[in-house]
C-alpha cells in the first residue's frame, strides 16, 4: 500500500478585511506599513496514490467503456481518434491520431479519458499521450486506363480476360 503524500500549505490567518485608500497619501501610508504575516503553516494529508496492478485485458474494457460513453453522446470527431487501436508501455498509454490536424481534438477530450482510466484501473500512474502517425497514401488513379491497369495488377485473370474478348479500357 501506498504512503498517504503529504506536504506543508500555507493558509491564510482570520480572513480579515482590507480597506482600499482612497486617495494617493493613503495609499503612501498604507505601503510604509509592515505587512502583517496571518498565514499559518500546517500540514496537510493530500491523498494516497492508487497503484493497483492491471492486466491489458482490464485496459482493454476500460478503454472500451469510455469508448461507448464517447458513441452514446455522438461524438463523432473523438471516435475518428478513439477506435485506433493504442500501445502499451508499461502504465503510459499511446493513442495513434492519424494527421495534427486531429491533435486539438484530442487534447480536448484528454483529461476525461485520463481520469476515466485512472479510476477505471484504480490507478494514479497511468499516463497517456498522442502519437501522429503519416498514413502512406498511395497513387491516385485519375484516367480509366490507369485503373485499368491497376486491377489488372491486382486480379491476373482480368488480363487473360482482356486478351481473350479484346477489351480496350479506354473506349
Amino acid at each position: 500500500m501506498a504512503q498517504p503524500t503529504t506536504r506543508k500549505v500555507r493558509r491564510p490567518g482570520s480572513g480579515k478585511t482590507m480597506a482600499i485608500p482612497s486617495d494617493l497619501n493613503s495609499l503612501k501610508a498604507a505601503m510604509q506599513k509592515p505587512v502583517e504575516d496571518d498565514t499559518e503553516e500546517e500540514e496537510v494529508v493530500v491523498g494516497t496514490l492508487r497503484e493497483t496492478p492491471f492486466t491489458a485485458e482490464q485496459l482493454d474494457e476500460v478503454y472500451n467503456k469510455f469508448v461507448e460513453e464517447r458513441e452514446k453522446r455522438g461524438l463523432q470527431h473523438e471516435l475518428l481518434i478513439l477506435k485506433e487501436p493504442y500501445t502499451l508501455k508499461d502504465k503510459h498509454v499511446i493513442i495513434p491520431i492519424a494527421n495534427e490536424a486531429l491533435e486539438p481534438t484530442f487534447e480536448r477530450f484528454r483529461a476525461d479519458l485520463l481520469q476515466f482510466l485512472r479510476d477505471g484501473l484504480a490507478n494514479d500512474n497511468v499516463t497517456i499521450s498522442s502519437e501522429i502517425r503519416q498514413i502512406e497514401k498511395g497513387r491516385m488513379l485519375y484516367t480509366d486506363r490507369e485503373k485499368f491497369e491497376h486491377l489488372k495488377s491486382k486480379y491476373p485473370a482480368l488480363r487473360d480476360l482482356q486478351e481473350k474478348l479484346g477489351l480496350d479500357p479506354e473506349f
